[in-house]
């Protein structure tokens, strides 16, 4: 995640440099903005090829595949001569940054136990949240060329590191390697006595065969069973929640922004403050998300969001439409984007991970991960394409009062229809939507119990 964070990090303060004087090759504005909205464009063709690779080669080396295009967009980057290789560059890194989302909500939802499910998924952020910190850091006080370079050590970094990486025991289980699955599972939970997990084990394994059992194929299952449907009904509007918020376009051009509502303070040390404030709330995220009800955080925290992405809108309405004094409040747009961001991690930013984990059967799991992965890069691209245009034609203030408009009512709805997972494992999930589950499953229980 830190690869792609780099990537978010990089246009806030490279499209300033690529479009002033101190540029090697011109690019104007509107390229500029492709350079912002091409990496969400690329994450939509990663999130439509990742299902041709999560069920077949694994988890893990999934991971590895999705990597290397991270890598390829920042030696573009480095070798650039004109925009053209920015746009390829930037498309071809949103392949990877959208297979890599996708398969990492499926991979840390399977290796967790449920009591730690929501801090594991949020390292998520958290290592996305670091990652922006210091690149918009090293950005403050170094060169656009030694940004690039610090940038592409990080894929480097992880293809060393990738040998370490254990394969989930669902993913074994689903192959018939039960052996590798349970030495897997063993390693994971730091368990030397294999008969401790065999209670485990046997559940992951009845709720994959109960699974395939009424399985059809692909996207079929995930419109005919109701369950599956409504599942997708809450991603859509976690997404929605999520992305139309504005989270990408505001992270795209941060440094304009603070440019244009106080530029009396360097622009860049407002950047620092504002992605190094969201590290602090990750952290507190790890605390919270497992013992507080997951709708409730989602709600809570998406009404704080609305609050914010309001008052902002409010301060350029009173800038630019009314031309009023607002000096004396000028840090306003600071202190409640650092807020935004702070509850953006805590809540609504981090639960649509956690849940696109729970609420799908395992044969379906890649493609419900993948739609909602797919409508997320939609809404994201559609909010980081527009930004520049919409501020323009009808002023900065209607763009944040759009996006508090739609995180009001996202995170409502998202309320209302999302079921409460908090606590529980996988297969206890699954329970709740499959009656033949929960039958089983408590059969089974019982059976342990009596022996």
């Amino acid at each position: 995640m830190a690869v792609y964070g780099s990537y978010s990090a990089w246009t806030s303060p490279a499209i300033p440099h690529l479009t002033s004087v101190n540029s090697t090759f011109p690019v104007t504005d509107a390229q500029g903005g492709w350079i912002v909205s091409l990496l969400m464009l690329g994450d939509l063709i990663g999130g439509l090829i990742i299902p041709l690779f999560i069920d077949r080669i694994g988890r893990k080396y999934t991971l590895l595949l999705f990597t290397l295009p991270g890598l390829i967009g920042w030696i573009l980057i480095i070798f650039a001569k004109n925009y053209l290789y920015l746009y390829l560059a930037r498309f071809i890194a949103g392949i990877g940054e959208g297979g890599i989302y996708t398969t990492l909500v499926i991979y840390l939802t399977e290796i967790s136990e449920k009591n730690i499910r929501g801090a594991l998924v949020n390292m998520i952020n958290l290592s996305l949240s670091v990652s922006i910190f210091i690149f918009s850091s090293i950005a403050a006080h170094t060169s656009y060329m030694t940004l690039n370079l610090a940038s592409a050590s990080l894929p480097i970094i992880f293809i060393i590191m990738f040998p370490l990486l254990l394969e989930t025991p669902y993913y074994y289980l689903m192959k018939g390697r039960n052996n590798e699955a349970l030495q897997s599972l063993m390693k994971l939970r730091g368990i030397n006595e294999p008969e401790k997990l065999e209670t485990d084990i046997s559940e992951m394994k009845l709720a994959i065969d109960e699974d395939r059992k009424l399985s059809k194929s692909g996207f079929m299952e995930l419109i005919s069973k109701s369950y599956n449907r409504k599942g997708l009904l809450i991603v859509f509007f976690m997404k929605l929640t999520q992305f139309l918020s504005g989270i990408v376009a505001i992270s795209a051009y941060a440094q304009e922004i603070f440019s244009e509502s106080s530029p009396s303070l360097n622009p860049k040390f407002q950047v620092m403050i504002l992605t190094g404030f969201p590290i602090l709330a990750t952290l507190v995220t790890n605390i919270v998300i497992d013992r507080f009800n997951r709708r409730t955080l989602f709600l809570t925290t998406g009404l704080l969001a609305a609050v914010c992405l309001g008052s902002i809108g409010s301060f350029f309405f009173m800038q630019l439409y009314l031309k009023a004094d607002v000096s004396s409040i000028k840090l306003l747009p600071l202190v409640s984007l650092v807020v935004f961001y702070a509850v953006y991690m805590l809540g609504f930013g981090t639960i649509p991970y956690i849940v696109q984990g729970e609420l799908f059967p395992i044969s379906v799991k890649g493609n419900a991960v993948t739609i909602g992965m797919i409508v997320g890069a939609f809404f994201a691209f559609g909010t980081s394409a527009g930004y520049s245009a919409v501020s323009n034609a009808v002023g900065t203030y209607t763009t944040f009062w759009s996006f508090a408009s739609a995180v009001l009512f996202g995170s409502v709805v998202t309320y209302w229809i999302t079921p409460e997972t908090k606590g529980m494992t996988l297969e206890e999930i699954q329970a709740i939507q499959n009656p033949e589950i929960k039958k089983k499953l408590e059969l089974e229980r019982n059976k342990k119990r009596a022996a």
